[in-house]
Order: C-alpha cells, then sequence, then structure tokens
C-alpha cells in the first residue's frame, strides 16, 4: 500500500501542475514599438500638450481616500479639484487587483494575466517583464525622452533598467515598514526638482499607505498622518513644477474593509486618479466634477467608491500617448479620456480618436467600418464596445496541458476510490469521506458557493457532530463542549466574501484592547505550559518560548500604537531593554532581534524534544505539538490568539471521543483532522481570495534583505495556522503504537481521497465556466488555494515536516 498511495501523491501533484499551468499560461502579446497609424507625417510634427510628466503612484489609494470627507486627509489636492486645476477620476482596476498586473495594465494598457498575481511575490523572477513589450515608458524612451524612477523596485523587474536614466528600488513586501520605504523616495525628490533640465518623466511609487493597509487596515490610526504626508510631497512636485507639467497621481489598486487586495470587491477595484496641471484651470473640468465641492460627503455613510467620472485604469496608456504624442502601445485596450479631448486641437483630437479606434480594431482583428463623418459620441461607444470585448477574450488557455493534467487526475481518482474502497472496506469512513468530497468538489461549479464556502464546511462539522451525538447517546456532554466551540469559532472571524459583520469577536477584541489582552495572556501560557511540568527540559523549553511569544507579540502591538494592559507593558519594556539596552525607542529596536531569537529557540527546543523522543520514547512526543502551536500563535494576529485556546479545548473533547469510542481509528481520525482544517481555515478569517492573503506576520524577524523563499514560507505558516494546527490533532493518537507507519499511509488515503475527487470538480468546473463572468475573481483564485492546499499543506506539513517530527519520535 505504502508504495502505491505515494505513486497516486505524486501522480496527483503532477496532475494538478499540469492543469495550472494550462490554465496560467503567459499570455500572448504582440511585440516591437507602435507606429502611428492615422495620418502618422501630421502626427509625427504635433507638439505635445505637455512637456514632461511627474506619476506620483500611491500604492492602495482607494477612490475614497483621495475624494470622500471622512476618509481623506488630501487637503492640497482638494484645493486644486476645487479651483480646477486639477481633474478627478475613479479609476476601476481590472482584478486580480495587486501590483504586478496593474502596473502592467498602467504602462502598456494591456488586460491582466492572474500568472502575475503569483509573480507578484516571486522577487527573482523575470518572467514577467515586458523587455519586448511596447508601453509608454518605452516609447518615451525611444523618443530620446530621459526617464528617472523611485519607489516600488517592481518597475525595475518589469522595465530594463536602460530605460531610467537614474533610479533607485524600494522593496515592495516588507509590509513591516510604513516610513522609511517611502523617505527612500522622497529623499530624492529636492535634487530632481531642482534639475528638472535633466529629465523629461520622473515616476515615484509610494509604498507605505498600501502597508499600512496590510497591518491595519483602511481604518488603521496610521493612515490620516500618510495621507497628509502623500498630499504635501504633491503640494511641494506642484509649486515647483510649471505649466508644461502634467502630475498624475494614482492608486495601482484599492483595498478591502480589511486593508487586503487582491480580488474584485468595489473597493479593491476602485483606484483614485487625479490628473493636475496649472494649465488645466484654462479648460472645462469634468462634467462630473462641476459644482461639486471636495472632498465629498457620502449620503447616509454609505460608501460605494463611485466619484466623479468613472474610467478604466487602462484607459491612461492613450490619454498618456495623445497628451504627449507618441503612438499607442500595441497591446492597449483602453480608451483615451474623453475630457481631456479639449486639450488638443480639434483636427488632431479627431485624428487621436481616429488612431485609439483603429489600434483597438487591430489587435481585436477585427475589421470595423469607420464612418469619416461618425460624430465623437458614436467613435466612443465604438470603442467601448471592442474595448469590452477584448477585456473578457483576454486569456489564450492551453487546452493540451489542461487535458492532460484532467486527464491524469480522473485516472488517479478512479484508483484512489477503488484503493480506499477496498482499504476502508466500504465503511463509515469510506461513505463519510466519499460524501464530504462531492459536496465540496460539486459546490466548486457556482461562484456563490466558493465564496461561501465556509457555510459547507459548518454544516458538515455541526452534522457530524450530532449525527456522533446520535450513535454515542452516553457522551452527550462532550458533544455539547464540541458544538459550543465550533459556535464559538464560527463567531469569531468575518469568513466569505459576501457578507461583513461589524460585530465578531474579532472586532470586539480589536475595539477592547485589555480585555484582548488578558485573554492572549492566558492563552499563550495555558497553550504554552500545558503538559509540560514532568519533564524539566520540556517544561524550560516550553517556558522560554512561551515568555519569547508573549513579549513579541506585546511589543508588536507597542510598536503598532496599539494599547495594551500596563503590567504587561512593563514586562515588555523590562525585557526589550535587557535586549537592546535602555533608549528612547527601545520596542522598535527589539522587534526583529526578538523574533529571530523566537526562531532560533523554537528550532532548538525542537531537536531537543526530538532527540529527548529517540532516547527516551514517547513520553516526549507531546512537546514538539506544544512548540508548534506556539509558533502558530507567533506568527497569528494578535486578536486570534484566544482561538488556539479554545482548539485545545475541542481537541481534548475529540481526543476523548475518538480513543475511547471510536478505538482511534485511523481513517476517522483523519476524516476528523481534515474537517476541522478546512473549518477553521475558514472561520480564521481565510477565504478562497487572494484579497484575504495576510502579509502582516509574514515578516517577523525578517530584515530589508530577506530570503523571499523563507518569507513565503511564513506566510503559508501564518495564514494557514489553524489548519497546521489540526493536522498535529492526529500525531498522539495515531503515532503512540507499535503501528506508526501503517497508521501514517492509512490517514493519508483520506486526504488523498478528498483531494483527487474535489480536485476533479474542480477542474472540470474551470474548464466548463473558463469564459464566465467570475472566472478570474472567483474560480482561479480558488484554483490557486486548491494548488496550495495540495503542495503546502499536503506535501510540506503533512509528508515532508510529518515524517520527521511524528514518525521518527
Amino acid at each position: 500500500m505504502q508504495k502505491r498511495l505515494l505513486a497516486l501523491l505524486i501522480s496527483q501533484l503532477v496532475a494538478v501542475s499540469l492543469f495550472c499551468a494550462g490554465f496560467f499560461p503567459q499570455k500572448k502579446v504582440l511585440k516591437s514599438e507602435a507606429q502611428f497609424i492615422e495620418e502618422p507625417a501630421l502626427q509625427n510634427e504635433a507638439k505635445p500638450v505637455f512637456n514632461k510628466l511627474v506619476l506620483v503612484v500611491i500604492d492602495a489609494l482607494r477612490s475614497d481616500f483621495l475624494f470622500e470627507k471622512s476618509n481623506s486627509k488630501f487637503s492640497f489636492l482638494h484645493s486644486l479639484l476645487n479651483e480646477g486645476s486639477a481633474w478627478g477620476f475613479t479609476a476601476y482596476s481590472n482584478p486580480p487587483t495587486v501590483t504586478l498586473p496593474r502596473l502592467k495594465g498602467i504602462t502598456t494598457g494591456s488586460t491582466p494575466n492572474f500568472l502575475d498575481a503569483i509573480l507578484n511575490v516571486a522577487e527573482d523572477d523575470s518572467s514577467s517583464n515586458l523587455n519586448d513589450q511596447d508601453s509608454w515608458v518605452r516609447q518615451f524612451f525611444s523618443h530620446g525622452k530621459k526617464l528617472r524612477f523611485f519607489g516600488d523596485d517592481t518597475w525595475l523587474k518589469l522595465f530594463p533598467k536602460e530605460y531610467f536614466d537614474e533610479y533607485d528600488g524600494t522593496n515592495s513586501f516588507f509590509v513591516s515598514d510604513f516610513e522609511q520605504v517611502d523617505h527612500n523616495v522622497t529623499r530624492h525628490l529636492p535634487k530632481q526638482l531642482n534639475n528638472q533640465q535633466e529629465w523629461d518623466a520622473l515616476i515615484l511609487h509610494y509604498l507605505g499607505l498600501d502597508h499600512i493597509g496590510h497591518k491595519g487596515g483602511p481604518n488603521s490610526q496610521f493612515m490620516p498622518a500618510k495621507q497628509e504626508e502623500m498630499d504635501e510631497i504633491l503640494k511641494q512636485i506642484y509649486e515647483n513644477v510649471d505649466d508644461e507639467t502634467l502630475i498624475c497621481v494614482m492608486g495601482d489598486h484599492g483595498m478591502n474593509d480589511v486593508g487586503n487586495h487582491g480580488g474584485s470587491s468595489a473597493g479593491e477595484t476602485s483606484a483614485a486618479l487625479a490628473l493636475i496641471s496649472k494649465k488645466l484651470r484654462r479648460y472645462a473640468p469634468p462634467a462630473e466634477q462641476i459644482g461639486v465641492q471636495l472632498p465629498v460627503q457620502n449620503a447616509d455613510g454609505e460608501v460605494d467608491y463611485q466619484y466623479l467620472t468613472r474610467i478604466q485604469q487602462v484607459d491612461i496608456v492613450p490619454t498618456l500617448a495623445a497628451l504627449f504624442n507618441f503612438p499607442i502601445p500595441k497591446n492597449s485596450v483602453g480608451i483615451l479620456i474623453q475630457e481631456t479631448l479639449q486639450l488638443l486641437d480639434p483636427k488632431l483630437a479627431k485624428i487621436k480618436l481616429l488612431e485609439n479606434l483603429k489600434q483597438l480594431d487591430s489587435i481585436s482583428n477585427g475589421h470595423e467600418v469607420i464612418q469619416d463623418e461618425a460624430n465623437i459620441d458614436q467613435l466612443y461607444d465604438l470603442m467601448k464596445d471592442i474595448q469590452s470585448d477584448l477585456t473578457r477574450s483576454a486569456t489564450n488557455y492551453n487546452y493540451d496541458l489542461m487535458g492532460m493534467g484532467l486527464a491524469l487526475l480522473v485516472i488517479t481518482t478512479i484508483i484512489t476510490v477503488l484503493v480506499g474502497s477496498n482499504r476502508m472496506e466500504f465503511g463509515h469512513p469510506f461513505f463519510f469521506t466519499m460524501i464530504v468530497s462531492l459536496l465540496i468538489g460539486l459546490s466548486s461549479f457556482g461562484s456563490s458557493f466558493v465564496e461561501e464556502e465556509h457555510q459547507i464546511w459548518w454544516w458538515i462539522s455541526t452534522g457530524a457532530t450530532l449525527a456522533s451525538s446520535v450513535y454515542l447517546v452516553d457522551e452527550k456532554y462532550t458533544h455539547f463542549v464540541i458544538l459550543v466551540c465550533l459556535r464559538i469559532i464560527r463567531a469569531w472571524n468575518n469568513s466569505g466574501q459576501k457578507h461583513f459583520n461589524e460585530n465578531t469577536v474579532f472586532d470586539i477584541l480589536k475595539r477592547n484592547p485589555t480585555e484582548q489582552w488578558y485573554l492572549n495572556f492566558f492563552a499563550i501560557v495555558i497553550c504554552g505550559l500545558k503538559g509540560s511540568s514532568g519533564d524539566i527540559v520540556t517544561f524550560m523549553c516550553s517556558f522560554v518560548l512561551t515568555a519569547l511569544c508573549l513579549v513579541y507579540k506585546v511589543t508588536w502591538a507597542l510598536v503598532n500604537r496599539e494599547t495594551v494592559p500596563h503590567w504587561l507593558y512593563e514586562v515588555a519594556y523590562k525585557s526589550c531593554s535587557i535586549m537592546m539596552g535602555d533608549t528612547t525607542d527601545v520596542f522598535d529596536k527589539s522587534l526583529i532581534p526578538l523574533a529571530q531569537l523566537f526562531f532560533r529557540c523554537f528550532a532548538g527546543c525542537v531537536a531537543v524534544a526530538v532527540v529527548a523522543c529517540k532516547m527516551g520514547g514517547n513520553k516526549n512526543s507531546h512537546a514538539i505539538s506544544t512548540f508548534i502551536t506556539l509558533l502558530l500563535i507567533f506568527q497569528s494576529q494578535s486578536p486570534n490568539i484566544p482561538l488556539f485556546f479554545v482548539f485545545d479545548v475541542l481537541k481534548s473533547s475529540l481526543n476523548k471521543i475518538v480513543s475511547k469510542r471510536y478505538n482511534s481509528d485511523a481513517y476517522m481520525i483523519s476524516a476528523v483532522s481534515l474537517i476541522l482544517q478546512y473549518f477553521t481555515f475558514f472561520h480564521f478569517g481565510g477565504t478562497n481570495s487572494i484579497a484575504t492573503v495576510d502579509l502582516s506576520n509574514a515578516y517577523n524577524g525578517v530584515s530589508e534583505n530577506y530570503n523571499i523563499y523563507a518569507v513565503g514560507f511564513m506566510m503559508c505558516v501564518s495564514n494557514f495556522a489553524p489548519s497546521i494546527y489540526w493536522s498535529t490533532f492526529t500525531w498522539n493518537l495515531l503515532y503512540k503504537t507499535n503501528k506508526k507507519w501503517h497508521n501514517f499511509f492509512q490517514s493519508k488515503l483520506t486526504f488523498l481521497m478528498f483531494n483527487c475527487i474535489s480536485g476533479c470538480c474542480l477542474m472540470f468546473a474551470c474548464v466548463a465556466l473558463r469564459f464566465h463572468l467570475f472566472i478570474w475573481s472567483v474560480f482561479s483564485p480558488k484554483l490557486c488555494y486548491y494548488a496550495t492546499w495540495n503542495i503546502f499543506m499536503n506535501l510540506v506539513i503533512g509528508w515532508i515536516l510529518e515524517i520527521p517530527l511524528a514518525l521518527t519520535t
């Protein structure tokens, strides 16, 4: 069985890899530079409207951050908007709303490739660059213009460095920093403004506002000050440039209600954009801006993120092409912003509009008949139709790879089910696993079911508990405790993507930090020291890790200006003072060394526990689970820490039932672990959307020079913390006998059956719905999560780490 199961696992992972490679291919693009199509001689001789461009990208600048009264502190920019020196827009950014595909969109005008959302975190990846693609950056360079860039180094991944006369990149994923990362951009500004004759385009990309969102959400106490800082920078630029300079300030995407992005919610796709120039006062502002006093006050406090004129974010590309008189990049699906036509000579404006239409028609492989007498509104209607078609049909699937992957997974699934039916002897565990797998698999065909998958796991977990209580009548109290724990877990966080509750336990604890920290202290101490009193070495290891975990989480809260009880403040202050000395910024200086010390101690304690188990049998094996629990607490958000105590209570009740009443059946134990891994993942704040990927703890202990693979691993630990906890649930139940390897392979059969059956359904859904409206916002992220569950949770945690930590001890 062992060799067969291993072969099936490899086959399943290969099948998933093949399908994903075909489903997320690199998009085919037109290469080389564009040339003028409509009356090229006249266009080549025309003078540009502006001579210089200053592009200020404020990462995650949501529309309400610029235009809405209660959320915006851009007072100087508001004054420019009100006097007509600035024109404001809400720019729709196509999902996935992460930086890499959005920068591609605002420079090439092309539609996003979902693969870029994954490549967005690969710092050393070069497959996503734009060396061979046309863009306004390339057009500036090829026309002899001098560009200078300072900010998010994603730009330096996208474009050859020789495009920039001068540059300095800042790291975009070190989210713990939102001050120095922007100071490193602003420090270049005085020199550039004093030497404007040396450049034609200045690109500044600020990351601090996005980092604040990731750490504290859109309503973070740091947000107003950061907006004021950005506003002051815009004022400095505006007051030092002349009428012939266009300032474009924009967000690459927005953010959702918890400060993350990547999905398709209104907050994530509604980015702010403003065109600023002293020259604009001579012209009429957009119709939606006339008579509007900014910032606006939303009626009844409702926010829909739609302000002033609505455009597509990619529309900035042909607009810059028209204003600076260069050809529209070949792959652009953008439309010239209509309000800017008045800045052009009427004859040239019509030519630019026809140029835009013919360029769109060329990449759509269409043959639109363009009437010379067509008016501007008719041309815009035609271009919007083409743009809509191009946006919908932006993907080139590799059907060969998809077919190979799906066929291989179908074969693997059939064999796995046959093996399962034979090994489980058509018993309750077999039918239970099949039912759960089919429920989750068939739900993949409905977008709402994918978005609200947590509901399915809630009913599965409570239904299984109630069924067990009927079967084991004399264990009603234990089942009652289990149901109470499940209900508490469900109430803790917002789960799913359709509904948002402001009164979850998580939010209540954030509003009541004193009570939160009493619960945190209790949970850390109980989870860290539970069961460690019988062995002095185990107790010392547990005590050190518990103390370091507590001090670090308190220090992290203080650095982020959160309130903690005074006695905990004193504990953290004295601990940090011992490490760094009695300095004024002792907490800031201690944060990274504290985390690094914790990780070193964690590695040492695990090594000690493994050696002790080898020498003394299984008596110390539970210590490894305790140390892992402390690591998971360390990598979790503070309001979620008390959940680990609830997990411990739930685990104790389940241990009692499974070990005493179900005879520690390996298939039953693995089924319980499977359900709770998914149930707690969703109710810990996870969803099937990239927008809920939590980066706030991925950089614990990381300095500016970091290893992206280590950060990626810690990001997975942070986001799958509850699932990892419940994967260790099986260890003390399955591996305390001499049949360790036999039980191990039995338990993995359950997970393999689930992954194969649910994966088959998901892949069929992705094929059948590949042209669905929600394919990139719902089904593609679900497929990414499925692949991550298989690689990280199933392979890395369930095989690679479980074997040395659980089976060999």
